[in-house]
């Protein structure tokens, strides 16, 4: 008599008997055979992964209907050969045909992700060999009929996947939209019309992003619409002019593209970050960048053409720069969720208001301007405490001092040999009272903002700025005044000893104002640069002069304030 099973074994047995079940569920699929009633919970109680040959054969009537799909746009085009259909009804008929397959594409479920692509992909090589050839080759419709019917194609591609939110499908459409365009552009050297195209599709894309639709085509459209208006830019600026195989671009046209490339982006980032709330992204942030470099940049290009296009886009310019200084400190400044866009648009206020005022004024005037500006920045930042105003008009200010030549006559002065006043005497004055006053409106007391690091290098920054000027004036005046007692063939190398002595004199002056003076330890901070470009002077010009009483006074005017200044230290503390 058999023993009974023990219960491992009948474990075993059941594991086997279920094994060959699911093996012949799995040869019964392949086959295309009906489950038997007990593959359901078969397939409940194990899940059964499916077998590569079932996967290929799902796949081979998704292939077929897309080969279908080819057929039909060959069909079309032999009935259009034939006579059959007129070469512009086979074009609405083609374009219609595309569209069809993108609407199936769309309403594919979307866990048929592969389908969905092919389908899309369908539609691409139906409708962008149709135009190519209609154009290029039959010369059937215009290439504005064939931008416009790219168009319509891109925007209806937009318009059925939106509802799904099937990036794929938009994806597609806008490829298909650039890329033939592309391809006639070249083909044709027609650029006015894909130039208007390639910015249509971009301003469609980024209407879409200002309502949270296809983020990630922004910067395809963005590069195509860049691309295409600097060839055109390109095209009729260059020295040779426009070449004799490319079909005319007036000027006009010109600059109605590149106004409408700064105006798509602009009103894009306006309302994604002013109106629906969006942080600035490094895509905006670069490419209202590049959209006003270029169409500014390509603006001013046509100025030999048009003198008036040169101040309208200075203007233009000012304006936008007004309006992100009042968006940024009205708006976003107080805003501490919005701190990337506030000071992303300041910067862009700062940059817009320097392009605009360089472009409208120059030379003396701009620097005149840029002094103006930085008091006035530097006087609001200390009425309503706003410490980037004050780096703007410290911006503003190196602006001025270095467009107006003061900067360097106050260098010259001090560590080259230039003589007095080394320039336009008005530019180091002036410098030197704009500097002055711009130190003295920042740091009033009503005008402190919190102690903090960036406060104490603005002081550093501007109070040195002054310093130096005021060193340049004092360098040039001794000097001058040594020539005038002198005479003109007086040794130069006294020259070098009077400029160390200044040095050194502004060192000593630093550290016993930093020393009278605590609320001010900017002073003390100077002390170390000064005292280097002291150095700097003893080495590099001193030491190689010819006269060694020179070298003399100079090591002795160097060498007592050094002795000198820890005594002012000491006493600070």
């Amino acid at each position: 008599m058999s023993q009974p099973l023990s219960q491992p074994e009948w474990d075993a047995l059941a594991h086997d008997v279920q094994d060959l079940r699911t093996r012949v569920a799995r040869i019964e699929l392949a086959l295309g055979l009906a489950p038997s009633p007990e593959a359901p919970a078969l397939s409940a109680a194990s899940p059964v992964e499916p077998h590569p040959l079932e996967t290929s054969t799902s796949l081979l009537p998704i292939l077929g209907r897309t080969l279908l799909g080819l057929a039909g746009a060959y069909l079309l085009r032999a009935l259009t050969e034939s006579g059959t259909f007129s070469p512009r009804l086979g074009v609405a008929i083609g374009v219609c045909y595309a569209m069809a397959w993108l609407v199936w594409a769309a309403r594919t479920p979307s866990a048929r992700r592969l389908e969905t692509a092919l389908f899309g992909l369908t539609s691409v090589l139906v409708v962008s060999p149709l135009l190519y050839e209609a154009v290029a080759s039959f010369h059937a419709i215009s290439t504005w009929t064939a931008a416009g019917l790219l168009l319509a194609f891109t925007v209806f591609g937009f318009a059925v996947s939106w509802r799904k939110d099937v990036l794929i499908v938009a994806t597609f459409a806008t490829l298909a939209g650039l890329g033939t365009s592309a391809a006639l552009l070249f083909a044709t050297h027609d650029v006015l019309p894909f130039t208007y195209l390639f910015l249509a599709i971009a301003a469609a894309v980024e209407i879409s992003a200002c309502l949270d639709h296809w983020l990630s085509e922004r910067w395809l459209t963005a590069a195509a619409a860049d691309l295409a208006v600097l060839l055109a830019t390109w095209l009729v600026t260059n020295e040779r002019g426009l070449p004799d195989s490319y079909a005319p671009i007036s000027h006009s046209a010109l600059l109605g593209a590149q106004v409408a490339l700064l105006a798509i982006y602009l009103s894009s980032i306006i309302v994604r970050t002013l109106l629906r709330g969006f942080t600035f992204t490094g895509f905006e942030t670069t490419q209202c960048a590049l959209a006003f470099v270029i169409s500014v940049g390509g603006g001013l290009q046509l100025t030999t053409h048009n003198p008036r296009v040169a101040p309208a886009f200075a203007i233009l310019a000012i304006a936008c720069g007004a309006a992100c200084y009042l968006v940024s400190f009205l708006m976003l400044d107080r805003d501490d969720t919005h701190t990337r866009n506030f000071y992303t648009y300041s910067t862009f206020a700062l940059l817009l208001t320097v392009a605009g005022s360089r472009i409208l004024l120059s030379g003396e005037a701009a620097a005149i301007a840029w002094g103006l500006l930085a008091l006035a920045a530097i006087w609001a930042g200390g009425v309503f405490l706003r410490l980037s105003l004050k780096f703007h008009g410290c911006v503003f200010l190196v602006l001025a001092l270095a467009g107006s030549s003061a900067l360097a006559q106050a260098l010259g002065l001090l560590l080259g040999n230039r003589t007095w006043p080394g320039g336009a005497q008005w530019a180091i004055w002036s410098g030197a009272i704009t500097a002055a006053l711009c130190y003295v409106l920042g740091t009033r007391k009503v005008a402190s903002v919190i102690p903090s690091w960036s406060s104490r290098a603005w002081r550093i920054l501007v109070g040195g700025t002054a310093t130096l000027l005021v060193a340049g004036i004092a360098a040039g005046l001794l000097t001058s005044a040594y020539h005038l007692v002198f005479g003109e063939g007086a040794s130069h190398a006294y020259c070098a000893t009077l400029r160390t002595f200044v040095l050194a004199a502004v060192a000593l002056l630093l550290a016993w104002s930093g020393a009278r003076w605590n609320d001010r330890p900017e002073f003390g901070r100077l002390v170390y640069p000064v005292m280097a470009l002291g150095a700097y002077r003893m080495i590099g010009v001193d030491l190689r002069q010819d006269r060694t009483a020179a070298l003399f006074l100079s090591l002795l005017f160097y060498g007592a304030a050094l002795m000198l200044l820890p005594r002012f230290t000491r006493s600070r503390l």
